[in-house]
């Protein structure tokens, strides 16, 4: 897999539903099918029309009709799985959780057990910090000058904004090609706006479905999903089918978090409207019971194929865990814990006045350890056993005690300057 960048270099109005307030609004993030829209009008536009007669065709349809996926790009956090509850009202102090995965518990709270507030459906985005220009003009007639009465306001993502997301490519020469397009323009108005660069490096492996305890299997939507049933009728659940197929066990939905809604678009080459079609929004979250354990490979393998109908138009992605807010409490315990942690090391730092010259190759050490390195890790029980004083091998003692995020944290801590 590799991770897509794309930087704007100028404003971008990426079309969003219509609204009761007479705004052409944005949205907020680059849904899969703008990403895909935009590199196959570059690609156009460089090597020209794929019509049958073309010698480039066929890797315009490798490319862009099942060669390569699209994910959504964010510029910040993904949507919020609609299985997670927060308060309705400002938590309180007292609060130890400010939000809770339904798709995590049996049991489904109505209310924070510390101050009562009651809980609601998450929605939208999970924080973003998207910067939006909002800008009102009057609309100009054909001859130049301002239309009267009317008035025209408009919403676009400011430039210089970095957003990022996954390509999933069958061929490593898809990605090769893709790469050597060039700029982009993403969303309406490309004469004057949407201009983008972009950038394709190595990857992580993507998100896949989380595996409960118990064995259940937690499926998060990271952009809009399409099933149908057996006739072919728009479904909310991923089909028996389908999950048996990827996950090599028979497989069925024991709960949803769902809500539909219409996706449609714009297909440039035909220069036709793609059909209107219901799906499930991003967030949709499923809670999967398989009829034997899943393997780790198979997982695997559905992250990377992705779930539903036009997998390759941007639709299908799965998206990881959420990262829940804690609260006041929570907060306050891992503060007390991180300082705990910085108190109990801090006689390390003393090396870096008295051997300086050892600093450095600790920290690269430490940090090293960290990661899973049983080279470094070697290294520093050696040092510990035998250390340039007392309070540096006790330090070292608790470090190599530590969980590996608690080590990972300790190891930044002490880099900083």
């Amino acid at each position: 897999m590799s991770e897509l960048a794309l930087r704007l270099r100028q404003p971008a109005q990426v079309g969003d539903r219509s609204r009761s307030d007479f705004v052409a609004g944005t949205r907020d993030y680059l849904p899969g099918t703008v990403v895909r829209g935009a590199f196959a009008a570059a690609w156009i536009a460089t090597y020209g029309e794929p019509v049958p007669s073309s010698p480039s065709r066929t890797q315009f349809l490798r490319l862009f009709e099942g060669g390569v996926r699209f994910g959504p790009l964010f510029c910040g956090p993904a949507f919020m799985p609609l299985s997670v509850l927060g308060h309705k009202y400002d938590p309180g102090d007292r609060c130890a959780v400010v939000e809770y995965d339904r798709a995590l518990k049996d049991d489904d709270p109505e209310r924070c057990l510390d101050c009562g507030s009651p809980l609601e459906q998450a929605k939208g985005l999970g924080g973003t910090g998207v910067r939006v220009r909002r800008r009102t003009s009057v609309a100009i007639t054909p001859a130049g000058v301002a239309r009267r009465g009317q008035i025209v306001t408009r919403d676009t993502l400011e430039a210089e904004q970095v957003f990022c997301g996954t390509l999933i490519a069958s061929s490593p020469d898809l990605l090769d090609a893709l790469a050597g397009i060039g700029p982009v323009r993403v969303g309406g108005r490309r004469t004057t706006h949407g201009m983008a660069e972009t950038t394709i490096s190595e990857g992580t492996e993507p998100p896949s479905a989380q595996r409960r305890d118990d064995g259940l299997l937690v499926l998060r939507l990271g952009s809009p999903g399409i099933f149908v049933d057996d006739h072919g009728r728009p479904a909310r659940d991923p089909a028996r089918s389908e999950l048996a197929e990827v996950l090599g066990s028979p497989a069925r939905v024991l709960r949803r978090w769902s809500r539909w809604q219409s996706v449609g678009g714009w297909h440039l080459a035909s220069g036709l409207p793609k059909p209107e079609e219901l799906a499930v929004a991003p967030g949709s979250t499923y809670l999967i019971e398989t009829g034997q354990p899943v393997t780790d490979d198979a997982l695997a393998a559905l992250g990377r194929r992705g779930i539903g109908l036009r997998r390759h138009e941007g639709f299908g992605d799965l998206a990881p865990p959420p990262k829940l807010r804690p609260g006041k409490r929570a907060r306050d315990i891992e503060a007390r814990h991180r300082k705990d942690l910085r108190d109990a090391v801090a006689p390390l730092r003393g090396l870096q006045v008295r051997r300086p010259e050892l600093w450095q190759l600790l920290l690269g050490r430490l940090a090293a350890h960290a990661g899973g390195d049983q080279q470094a890790t070697e290294l520093l029980r050696r040092m510990a056993h035998q250390p340039p004083d007392r309070g540096t091998g006790e330090a070292l003692t608790v470090f190599l005690n530590l969980p590996a995020d608690d080590a990972a944290y300790v190891a930044g801590e002490l880099s900083r300057q």
